[in-house]
């Protein structure tokens, strides 16, 4: 069962590590999003990506590692910008040990179905970062807004 609290601006969910909540996260981040003003359709669907990528990974870490314990979303509004922290407890990972996908005109980049989550973080999110160690991930999207 997920859990959502709202303190103001910011606004948390919490989800079982399953892949059938992803595209409640995704629902969750609209509704969050659409309540501030100036983020354009094309940069929420963007944050949406980014942040499914992030659940995913964060859903896999968790089964690896047989973690029942939740997935921690939380959505942080501010002047000029949205900011969505995923968080696990799957043991962590080293992010400069994964390799950039194949280039989009490699022909080698159609054999290419995983591998592609953080790439897709980082090119669909105005800023991010991956904290990692053993007690898990926290990743951090940013879209930058017109309002502010």
């Amino acid at each position: 069962m997920a859990a959502a609290h709202d303190r103001g601006d910011a606004v948390e969910i919490k989800i079982p590590p399953r892949t059938e909540y992803v595209a409640m996260v995704r629902r969750f981040v609209t509704e969050v999003v659409a309540r501030q003003a100036g983020v354009d359709v094309q940069r929420l669907e963007d944050l949406r990506v980014a942040v499914s990528e992030a659940v995913t990974n964060a859903v896999a870490a968790h089964a690896a590692r047989r973690i029942s314990a939740p997935i921690r979303i939380c959505c942080v509004r501010g002047p000029g910008r949205v900011e969505i922290g995923v968080y696990d407890r799957g043991g962590g990972f080293d992010p400069a040990t994964v390799p950039d996908p194949p280039d989009p005109t490699d022909p080698h980049r159609l054999d290419t179905e995983k591998g592609m989550g953080l790439w897709l973080m980082r090119v669909m999110s105005d800023d991010h970062s991956i904290a990692t160690s053993r007690r898990g991930t926290e990743v951090r999207l940013v879209v930058h807004t017109s309002a502010g």
